[in-house]
């Protein structure tokens, strides 16, 4: 726990750092809510319907609205799915400049204050490498989570005339929990490879990924334990959103502001609980045995065969 007190105290010092982020969060998320907006605006064609919305979802509103303006929202659907992708791609560029900020810490007793352009250096630095572990660990997710998937769907299948549909429900569910465990250990091995490529200076993702498993299976309990406790965290912070949602009816203009507020603080925690996991790993890893490169076997030289004095020798051709 202390590496988890100590990544926290960091991540609280770094308070620009999560503001940059969390700015361009925002930026990202007004791109594509501004055309939605907009769209919705002129779409709704001053209809009452959509108020009720602010107490609830109503599927009948929205597939009301869908059918008679598919065509339009459409555009905006695809463009949000390429948000998202960049997303996707900012939070692994992201994660040099977020690790080599903890390097300050450890390197330095009075670490420099925070600076746009050394986060900036050190994300383009490392975002080749990163990019590669990231299609490594997405290989071992699709591959171990995903066998998981397919064997609850075979059983469901196989065990269909037996069980009632709660039976199949909680067989899902199982198998849906397994896929869960598995895919988010190996994203916690994939953060431990990008500690390690940091502080090794790794080049090879799969050499990065391989090392990162050993020290992540050798102590569990202080990597993934402590990476699922930080789930469990964040799976709190909307829990508590949900129910200040269903607490607080948008009735009014003040109630839309206070939720808007409380939807901002809680992407800012999202933002503030990535970069503690980052130093969280990072604290870890200064403590735990590092584990070694396998070295690859090396050949093993044939014995040389020394000449007896009874062995003839070649005439050479020259005489």
């Amino acid at each position: 726990m202390n590496a988890l007190s100590t990544a926290l105290q960091q991540t609280l010092r770094s308070a620009k750092l999560l503001w940059l982020l969390y700015v361009i969060t925002l930026v990202l998320g007004l791109v594509a809510a501004l055309p939605f907006y907009n769209t919705l605006k002129v779409e709704d064609q001053n209809s009452l319907a959509f108020l009720d919305l602010l107490n609830g979802f109503d599927y009948t509103i929205f597939s009301d609205f869908m059918h008679r303006s598919k065509r339009v929202i459409a555009p905006l659907m695809s463009v949000s799915r390429w948000l998202g992708l960049v997303y996707v791609f900012l939070s692994i560029f992201f994660a040099g400049g977020i690790l080599a900020r903890f390097t300050q810490f450890t390197a330095l007793r009075s670490p420099e204050p925070f600076s746009v352009g050394m986060f900036w250096q050190a994300s383009s630095y490392y975002v080749g490498r990163f990019l590669r572990l990231f299609g490594v660990t997405l290989l071992f997710v699709i591959i171990g989570g995903g066998l998981w998937l397919v064997l609850g769907t075979l059983i469901g299948v196989a065990l269909s005339d037996t069980f009632t549909e709660r039976g199949q429900f909680w067989i899902g569910l199982i198998f849906f929990i397994l896929f869960a465990l598995t895919a988010t250990f190996f994203l916690c091995i994939g953060d431990y490879a990008k500690v390690l490529m940091v502080q090794e200076d790794e080049h090879k993702a799969f050499r990065a990924f391989g090392r990162a498993g050993r020290l992540v299976l050798r102590n569990v309990g202080k990597t993934y334990g402590l990476y699922f406790l930080l789930i469990l965290i964040g799976t709190g912070f909307f829990g508590i959103y949900f129910l200040i949602d269903d607490a607080i009816l948008m009735s009014g203009w003040l109630t839309i502001l206070l939720m808007l507020v409380v939807q901002q603080t809680l992407i800012f925690a999202r933002v503030g609980l990535k970069v503690w996991s980052l130093g969280t790993a990072y604290a870890i890893y200064q403590v735990l045995p590092k584990p070694q490169p396998i070295a690859p076997p090396q050949p093993t030289p044939a014995p040389v065969q020394e000449s007896t004095p009874d062995e003839e020798t070649p005439p050479s051709i020259l005489e």
